[in-house]
């Protein structure tokens, strides 16, 4: 797989995420996700419908600490939930900035920070390797499930981007899928796969690795132990409903298209990878 094939694979999957229908049974099913990762279901209820698009992997916000006044920027902010809610929590004072490279995913979230009535909060069409905002000008970096989807040989590039931005004494709070020991070839070369977040997924090692390159100290990666299996038992359940999964991360919408779906219906994810 080359990068130019990957990031157009990604745009495409999360484009279609974008502008599935947003039944009642969707609605339901991405606030199971939303929920079984961190997620309050008052603060969800709180957003647009379809802020929250069931691709979560974690709740970066529980652990980012912001403060009212504060910048922050969310890396592959999709439909826009972690920036809606984050600009709550840095007040009017404060800023929430969007990145992301989907132009459906950029309209989406627009359209929610308007229905929602946020003033401010803004999105920037960008690839997370290269983000056009000044150096050392960002209080706090997040990002939702995003980091495994870059191509393995410009992974190192994010974190050298998030270190530029930070302000000194800047925090980051990522929520992603790691990879607990090396993947099988046939995982790894599946491109479905890679979009549905698991082929692209980092060993702790790489992380931690990519980490300390770009400059950060004092780096914690915590297994948070959650059940990656949720996403393909809830993709198994939508399917035999008859109702829309795809807006599953890991689920078996990232892998109907695949070589090896059969083999991944015997998969415990859990065994692969890991949340953090």
């Amino acid at each position: 797989m080359n990068s130019e094939d990957t990031y157009r694979s990604v745009q495409e999957r999360y484009a279609s995420v974008a502008n599935q229908a947003n039944s009642d049974d969707q609605k339901s099913y991405e606030r199971k996700v939303a929920t079984a990762f961190g997620y309050d279901l008052e603060d969800l209820r709180s957003l647009p419908d379809n802020a929250n698009l069931g691709v979560s992997c974690g709740n970066p916000l529980a652990t980012a600490n912001i403060s009212l006044g504060e910048t922050v920027v969310d890396l592959g902010s999709g439909g826009g939930i972690d920036v809606l809610l984050a600009a709550k929590k840095v007040g009017t004072e404060g800023k929430a900035i969007g990145i992301d490279m989907t132009k459906d995913m950029l309209e989406l979230a627009r359209r929610n920070a308007k229905n929602a009535g946020t003033t401010n909060a803004s999105f920037i069409e960008a690839f997370i390797t290269s983000i056009p905002l000044p150096s050392s000008t960002v209080d706090c970096i997040i990002s939702n499930c995003v980091v495994n989807l870059v191509p393995e040989p410009e992974k190192p590039l994010v974190f050298h981007e998030i270190f530029r931005l930070l302000k000194p004494g800047g925090r980051v709070a990522i929520s992603d899928i790691l990879a607990k020991q090396e993947l099988p070839l046939e995982i790894r070369q599946d491109l479905s796969l890679y979009v549905g977040c698991i082929a692209g997924a980092s060993q702790v090692g790489d992380y931690e690795k990519y980490l300390k390159e770009a400059g950060f100290q004092d780096v914690l990666i915590l297994n948070t132990n959650s059940d990656l299996n949720l996403y393909k038992e809830m993709g198994q359940k939508e399917d035999a409903e008859d109702a829309p999964s795809k807006s599953s991360c890991c689920g078996n919408a990232a892998t109907n298209e695949s070589k090896v779906t059969n083999m991944l219906a015997d998969v415990d994810f859990n065994l692969w990878t890991g949340e953090l």
